[in-house]
C-alpha cells in the first residue's frame, strides 16, 4: 500500500522520512527500456516513495568547449532522477515542463549526484525538485512538473494513486497518451485528495 505522504492540499508532509535505498519495481521496469540513461552512464541508487538519487561521472565526451560539463547533460541527469522519483509511486508519469538553474560548473572526472524529492501531487499533476551536487557543492537546481499518463480510452493509467482515497484501475497492456493541456486537473475525475476543492 502506498504510504500517505501528502496532506489534504496535496503537499508533502514527511520531511523526516528517509528512503531505504530500494528501487521501486515500476522504476526498474522504466529503466530497463531507458537507452539514454545507459548511454550517459547514469546509475540509479534509490527510487522509492517519491524520492530518488542518481549519479553520473563526467567523461571526456561530456565536456564542452569551455572545459565544463555540457548543461544539457546535467539537465538529463536531473530529469532522469525526477522521472525515477515521480514514477516510484507506480502510475506512469512524464515530464510536462521543467526549468534548471546552473549554480557552478562541473568538470571532467566529476562525480555528479542528483537527489529528487516529490513535493506535491494534485489530480494528475506532480511537482518534484532535484538538486545536483559535486560533493557538497551545488551544481544545479531543477524544478519539474510531471503529468500522469492516461490510457487511450481516457481512463487513469495502471497502478495505485500516490494520494489517499485515489481510485485504482488495472490497465494491462494499454496504449498511453498525455491528456490535453488543462486536463490534468482534479476536474478530470473528481478530487484526488479528500477535502480538496478544484481550483484551490
Amino acid at each position: 500500500m502506498t504510504p500517505d505522504l501528502f496532506t489534504s492540499d496535496g503537499h508533502r508532509d514527511d520531511a523526516g522520512r528517509v528512503t531505504d535505498g530500494r528501487v521501486a519495481e515500476s522504476v526498474r521496469r522504466m529503466l530497463s527500456e531507458d537507452r539514454t540513461r545507459e548511454l550517459l552512464g547514469i546509475q540509479v541508487d534509490l527510487a522509492a516513495d517519491g524520492r530518488a538519487r542518481a549519479r553520473m561521472r563526467v567523461r571526456p565526451d561530456m565536456v564542452n568547449g569551455h572545459a565544463v560539463v555540457h548543461g544539457g547533460l546535467v539537465f538529463a541527469l536531473a530529469d532522469t532522477t525526477f522521472a525515477c522519483a515521480v514514477n516510484s509511486f507506480g502510475p506512469p508519469v512524464v515530464t510536462a515542463s521543467a526549468e534548471i538553474a546552473f549554480r557552478r560548473p562541473g568538470h571532467l572526472g566529476d562525480d555528479l549526484v542528483a537527489e529528487a524529492v516529490t513535493r506535491s501531487w494534485q489530480g494528475r499533476s506532480v511537482i518534484c525538485e532535484v538538486t545536483v551536487r559535486r560533493g557538497d557543492v551545488v551544481i544545479a537546481e531543477f524544478g519539474g512538473r510531471g503529468v500522469r499518463l492516461v490510457a487511450a480510452d481516457g481512463n487513469p493509467s495502471a497502478g495505485s494513486d500516490p494520494v489517499p482515497a485515489g481510485s485504482s484501475r488495472r490497465a494491462g497492456h494499454e496504449e498511453y497518451r498525455v491528456r490535453p493541456a488543462g486536463a490534468d486537473t482534479d476536474t478530470a475525475d473528481g478530487p484526488a485528495v479528500p477535502g480538496h476543492e478544484p481550483g484551490r
